[in-house]
Order: C-alpha cells, then sequence, then structure tokens
C-alpha cells in the first residue's frame, strides 16, 4: 500500500472511532498511534503532503489517487469544510488530535470555522475550503510570499549553517522547511522565477550559495518533468551539497590568495566529511549525502574525491553539479569578481559532454532562456537570523 494511502486509511479509521462517541474505547490509543505512525512514514517520502478532497475523490500533489476515489471520508471531510490539508514535518500528537477532534466537531455540530484555519496555534497541520480553482492550486504560505525579499529564507539558511558548526549536527526538519520556503518564493508569481541571494561581501558565501543551488536545481528537475516529491529532495539535496564546508577553517575557506597544497587537500575533503554527516542522520538523508559526495566528479567520474574505479556519479549528482557551477561562477568571490552570465553558460557549454552531463548542460541553458533569474542583493549581516 502507497505510503499517502495508507496515511488517509489510518486517518478514516480512527475518524470512524472517534465519531462513534465512546472516549473510554480501548482501541482509540491503538488508532491514534497508527495514524502517526502512518504519518512519520509519509513524512519520510514527502516532507509536505498536501491533500484534496473533491466530490468524493482525493488528490494527492496535484495527482488523482485511483485507489480512493469515491473515498467515504473525503465526502465527509469536505463536509466538514477540510477540502485541502497540508501536513509538515513539525505536526505533532496533539495536532493530529485537535484536527481530528474539529472534523468530528464539524461534522456532529454543524460547526462552520474559518476557511482557512491553523490548529491551536501550531503549523503542524493546515486545513482549508476551497473557495475556487485558483484558490485551491495556491497554498496559504504562497499568498503571503507574493511579495517577497529572501531575507527569511537567508535568515532560515544562515541558522541551519550555523547549526553544523557549532552543533554538527544537520537539523533536517528545518531544512525541509527551508526548501519549502525557497519552493514558494519560487512559485510567488505566475510562472516559475528563480530567486537567487547575492551578498555585498562574502562572508555568508556557503549559505546563499547553498541556497541559490538549491533554487536552481528545483527550477531544473521541475522544467524536466520531476514530480514535487523528486523536486523537494533534489532541493533539499541541493541545500545540503556543501555541508561539509561547514568542517573547513573561514580563513581557509575565504582565502583571497592561491591556496596552498595542504589547504587544498583541505577545501577537497569537504565532499567526504559532508557525505559522512548526512549518512550519520540515517536512510533519509542518503541521496543528500551522494550529492555531497559526488558534486565535484566529473561526468565521467574524474576529480575528486579520486575514485578507485571511475564511475558516472549519480543523476541528481550530474543535474546539481551543473547548477553548482554556473551559481559558483555568477557569484563574488575573495579571489575574483563574479562572470557576466554570458561567460558562465559559455565556460557550461564548453566543458558539456566532458565535465559536464550534456543533456542537463542543455536542459538548464533552456531553464535559464525561459525563467530567468531575480538576483536580490542583501548585506553581510542578515537581520532576523536570530529569530531564524
Amino acid at each position: 500500500m502507497r505510503q499517502p494511502v495508507a496515511f488517509l486509511d489510518s486517518l478514516g479509521r480512527h475518524l470512524e472511532l472517534v465519531t462513534g462517541g465512546d472516549a473510554d474505547n480501548p482501541t482509540l490509543e491503538a488508532g491514534i498511534l497508527e495514524l502517526m505512525s502512518a504519518l512519520q512514514m509519509l513524512l519520510r517520502l514527502n516532507a509536505f503532503p498536501v491533500f484534496e478532497f473533491r466530490e468524493g475523490d482525493v488528490i494527492y500533489d496535484g495527482e488523482l489517487m485511483p485507489e480512493l476515489q469515491r473515498w467515504e471520508w473525503s465526502l465527509k471531510l469536505a463536509e466538514a469544510g477540510v477540502e485541502r490539508l497540508k501536513v509538515t514535518p513539525g505536526t505533532t500528537r496533539d495536532d493530529m488530535e485537535g484536527f481530528v477532534d474539529e472534523v468530528v466537531s464539524r461534522l456532529t455540530l454543524d460547526v462552520q470555522g474559518a476557511t482557512a484555519r491553523e490548529l491551536r496555534g501550531q503549523t503542524g497541520l493546515q486545513f482549508q475550503a476551497l473557495v475556487d480553482e485558483s484558490t485551491a492550486a495556491q497554498s496559504p504560505l504562497q499568498d503571503m510570499a507574493a511579495e517577497f525579499d529572501l531575507q527569511e529564507e537567508m535568515g532560515v539558511g544562515h541558522w541551519l549553517h550555523e547549526e553544523v558548526t557549532a552543533h554538527g549536527r544537520i537539523p533536517i526538519a528545518e531544512t525541509s522547511a527551508a526548501v519549502e520556503l525557497l519552493s514558494v518564493a519560487m512559485h510567488s508569481e505566475a510562472g516559475v522565477i528563480i530567486p537567487l541571494v547575492e551578498l555585498k561581501e562574502v562572508d555568508q558565501y556557503t549559505t546563499t550559495h547553498s541556497m541559490n543551488v538549491s533554487c536552481l536545481s528545483m527550477a531544473l528537475a521541475e522544467s524536466l518533468g520531476y514530480g514535487p516529491t523528486d523536486v523537494r529532495m533534489i532541493g533539499e539535496a541541493a541545500l545540503l551539497h556543501d555541508v561539509g564546508k561547514a568542517r573547513i577553517p573561514l580563513e581557509v575557506l575565504n582565502k583571497p590568495g592561491k591556496l596552498t597544497d595542504d589547504e587544498w587537500q583541505v577545501i577537497q575533503g569537504h565532499t567526504v566529511e559532508g557525505a559522512r554527516m548526512l549518512l550519520a542522520e540515517g536512510p533519509r538523508m542518503e541521496l543528500a549525502a551522494t550529492v555531497a559526495y559526488e558534486h565535484h566528479l566529473s561526468w565521467e567520474g574524474e576529480g575528486y574525491p579520486r575514485l578507485a574505479i571511475p564511475r558516472q556519479p549519480h543523476r541528481v549528482s550530474r543535474l546539481i553539479q551543473v547548477c553548482d557551477v554556473f551559481d559558483a561562477l555568477r557569484t563574488r568571490r575573495p579571489f575574483r569578481p563574479p562572470w557576466p552570465q554570458g561567460r558562465a553558460i559559455s565556460y557550461l557549454k564548453d566543458r558539456s559532454g566532458t565535465y559536464h552531463d550534456p543533456e542537463f548542460v542543455d536542459a538548464f541553458l533552456a531553464m535559464i532562456k525561459e525563467w530567468e533569474p531575480r538576483r536580490v542583493t542583501l548585506d553581510d549581516a542578515v537581520e532576523g537570523v536570530a529569530a531564524a
């Protein structure tokens, strides 16, 4: 059984138990435990699942679920004003029990709620009634992001980098949330735009570069027809591709002059360090660990870290690598000014088929032509970092 189906099946069974009205029913505890287990399994595959319930059908991340056609609880949830349900990694048992209580109250007492509501002040579960098709296709976060300056995204990105640097841990839920913020910013206007951050100085290079590569990689994945879940996983892997640089001293990372052989060895070590850190977080980060390890390997397996037997890197590593190189060239560094876009594009074309996968170079250049990146210049001192 697919995880989205398993989650909704558990939700329907638990709602059935609760509507029975027997608060002492011993199966209620087992029901909520089963529901939360199904939710956690779903969130491992999709950090931000979105369901819509329309005329007995269920739509998951924009696709009809044939397994749940004419599902009884699709009709009942819509009747309760829950036509769109969004779940996030922060969902707790209290959130879920509050949601279930709200649905049961609406069904049994005909209580009319707000069009969109967050339960108990939490952000784990959001639901709403669909006013029209244009509203149905847009999340509440997107409504708030019609105008953006990337300040909040920059603050979250900086906080993530500081957490890794200070504690050697990768906040997985917050990483998913950061990718969601970037995805919302990309879709805040008609069509896809690619919001990129650039700084007047270079102190936050690793943070801004990783955010930019995440945006570019998600946009490229979308242009190639990847589904929403895969796009978000690619966005996470891109955001974390340079996480190993948190182990590199800043005086080496931002050195304006030529690196010594020893310093260059330290820089190269960020691929292995990043993969180790990500693998330590468990299976959820395996793709990100692969990208962290391989993003400096050429299409033919050359580069670093040196492989005993050269092989072609993972497909996602090759996709992200094109975005990584483009943004690195377009960004101001301690040792050189940013390259003009035309020169960066020519560089990618020249290395297509040797260093870069030509499929992704061609797709990237077509995307850049169609979706012009918007560059937002921020000061190095990022306001709101403490709040983030």
